[in-house]
């Protein structure tokens, strides 16, 4: 799904938007967890902060974006729950 098409179809149906945090700074964007948001050549939208998705994607879409972070952060912050035996 392209930008153009998201656009209009989030007019008529808000779709779950997620912007997936990737290494440094960069951010990838999912529509209805399965389609990768691409640009007119295919390739894919990728954003570098979460202000220039919100920019890009517009003012109906922004506020209703969910962050995503890698699992490569949980680990980071919840060590604890990686090393815990499981019952």
């Amino acid at each position: 799904m392209t930008i153009k098409e998201l656009k209009k179809t989030f007019k008529k149906n808000h779709l779950p938007v997620q912007l997936l945090s990737q290494e440094g700074d960069i951010y990838l964007c999912q529509v209805d967890g399965k389609h990768l948001l691409r640009n007119n050549d295919a390739s894919p939208a990728v954003f570098h902060s979460i202000g220039e998705a919100k920019e890009t994607l517009g003012h109906h879409i922004a506020p209703h974006l969910q962050l995503v972070f890698s699992g490569t952060y949980d680990e980071m912050f919840h060590p604890e729950d990686h090393t815990k035996p499981k019952a």
